[in-house]
């Protein structure tokens, strides 16, 4: 662990204090959280009582947030006989999970384990970029997230990445690396293809980036590895064996130097303005990022339906980073079987020109010196006067939110535009446009997509079509909960204002568009509830793939009549 002065130790404690306390009254405690939205007005500066198994807590709070992102101080154990410090973050993860009913015994001391490495991390984190410039382009921000994400406690864990790998391949370390590649005869490889011009001109550049000749690759298909994964590569054993008789060949590293993103995974060759999502077996967060056959070929089926609807897409108002194809390994053997420790996706980074947009997830991150959420560099003073935070806010809806909205009423395209696949651009610390990145996660509303583009449906990807109810759960959980309630959390706390305020300025965006946008906004705004997922207990539960969701408070109704939540084991999908 690295060793940091106290004032920035006991601030990093505290933010992990607040991940957790937060994490658990999201998903343990909806009474608790129904209580506070009652009391909004008075709820800073009051102490709660935190119920964790038979135990509770006592702890002030500092500053109500109506998604969640409340600040607490002063956390005791009730009853308790010492006058001891707060309670460390380690030692109330512990008590947490010692609560939970769901997972077994060992899941639970993993997870524990795992909480450990993830907060031995953010402070590791949190140490080295205290000495580095404050956030202020897109680069930067890729590379600034020492906590991660607020509502999960593994946020910063890596399983499989020693200390020296952090230092090697980690974007908060401010680290840049080549790749290794590894060569396969073509008929070996499987590949998922937006457009074939598209996918040669990408090929193009990546042979250049690899820094091998033409003789070297000799009319070989080129893999990009990450030099992490490339050395597990032998631990695989087809591969190795093919490795072995020289089947495949592995080189490198060699060529450019790439820079990682947030994701850790995906790689960012800037000056040929691509991204390479590679697979890495390593467990980031709940789960081994690799890249399975079905990924690919959901990611080319969204990119195929933005094509398609390129000129909703336009009139939409936003930017979505076009995916260019990908591929993977096959065995050999049995060509139905291929390697998602191999699979890959190529990203165009197709910015507009001069444009820098920084990624969401960097600019509500926090400055590890400051505890301030990095956007208050980015936007200057806008926050220090009222008015101009309520036109910043104004701005961010009309710019971020309302495009997805038009998007999603027009197509039915849901785009999973979380707090790390978001990037805005600004222009004199105002939104200016919003681009999205990674289409993995894309889905559509079949029966609206049919009306908007009735001959491309059966160009498609089955993978890409959901329930209409499947669709507007995960837009409501990507776009609201996780990404424009965390903005609006950092504008409030960095101006001041009631963060109520803010989603009142917000919802009167919203109620001024017309057109087919409408349907979807009333429903936004007249819902009670709104889906959140259930990081930890998921985790737990051995749920990390397909998590459980809780339901919290609509957060547009901050401020209207008091709602009561529903039961956590309702609000399951």
């Amino acid at each position: 662990m690295t060793t940091v002065n106290e004032e920035p130790a006991a601030l990093w404690d505290r933010l992990e204090r607040n991940r957790l306390i937060n994490t658990w009254v999201r998903e343990r405690c909806p009474e608790l959280a129904a209580r506070m939205a009652e009391r909004s007005t008075e709820a800073a500066a009051a102490v709660w009582e935190i119920p964790v198994g038979s135990q509770s807590l006592l702890a002030v709070c500092g500053r109500y947030s109506p998604g969640g992102f409340h600040d607490w101080n002063a956390i005791r154990l009730h009853d308790s006989q010492t006058s001891a410090d707060e309670i460390a973050p380690f030692d109330l993860a512990r008590l947490m999970l010692d609560s939970l009913r769901q997972g077994t015994s060992d899941a639970k001391s993993q997870a524990c384990e795992r909480i450990l490495q993830s907060i031995e991390s953010s402070r590791s984190h949190a140490a080295f970029l205290s000495k580095q410039k404050p956030v202020s382009s897109a680069e930067q921000a890729e590379r600034s997230l020492w906590f991660g994400h607020p509502f999960h406690p593994l946020a910063k864990s890596i399983v499989g990445f020693t200390s020296a790998d952090f230092e090697k391949y980690g974007p908060e370390r401010h680290a840049q690396f080549q790749l290794c590649w590894l060569l396969a005869e073509p008929d070996r490889v499987e590949s998922y293809v937006c457009t074939p011009e598209l996918m040669s001109s990408a090929d193009a550049v990546l042979a250049e980036a690899s820094g091998l000749s033409k003789s070297a690759i000799a009319g070989r298909t080129l893999i990009p590895c990450h030099p992490w994964q490339a050395a597990r590569l032998r631990n695989i054993p087809h591969i190795r064996d093919d490795l072995n008789s020289g089947a495949l060949s592995v080189f490198g590293p060699s060529g450019n130097a790439a820079v990682p993103t947030s994701s850790v995974r995906t790689i960012w060759f800037k000056e040929h303005g691509l991204f390479v999502k590679l697979p890495l077996e390593a467990r980031i967060t709940n789960f081994s990022r690799v890249n399975t056959a079905e990924h690919l070929a959901r990611s080319v089926a969204g990119a195929r339906a933005i094509a398609a609807a390129a000129e909703q897409v336009r009139a939409a108002g936003l930017t979505i980073l076009r995916e260019v194809g990908g591929r993977i390994l096959r065995d050999r053997r049995d060509s139905r079987r291929s390697y998602p420790e191999t699979g890959f996706l190529l990203r165009l980074a197709d910015f507009d020109e001069g444009a820098d947009p920084i990624v969401v997830a960097g600019f509500v991150e926090r400055d590890p010196r400051t505890g301030r959420p990095n956007v208050s560099a980015i936007a200057g003073r806008h926050f220090d006067e009222q008015q101009r935070t309520f036109e910043w806010v104004e701005r961010y809806m009309e710019v971020v939110l309302l495009p997805l909205i038009r998007l999603f009423a027009t197509t039915g395209l849901c785009l999973e535009a979380h707090a790390q696949n978001s990037l805005v651009g600004f222009e004199n610390g105002w939104p200016r446009r919003l681009f999205v990145r990674d289409l993995e996660g894309v889905a559509a509303d079949r029966e609206v997509f049919q009306r908007a583009r009735p001959s491309a449906v059966a160009c498609l990807d089955e993978a890409l079509f959901y329930e209409r109810d499947v669709v507007r759960r995960r837009f409501l959980y990507y776009v609201i909960v996780n990404h424009v309630a965390h903005v609006l959390s950092a504008v409030a706390e960095l101006s001041g204002m009631s963060e109520e305020s803010l989603w009142t300025a917000s919802r009167s965006v919203l109620e001024k568009e017309a057109g087919a946008a409408r349907t979807i906004i009333e429903e936004l705004l007249s819902a009670s509830f709104l889906p959140a997922k259930a990081n930890l207990t998921s985790c737990v539960a051995g749920r990390g793939e397909t998590p459980d969701y809780v339901m919290i408070a609509n957060p547009f109704t901050a401020g209207c009549a008091n709602i009561r939540p529903r039961k956590v084991e309702e609000a399951s999908p």
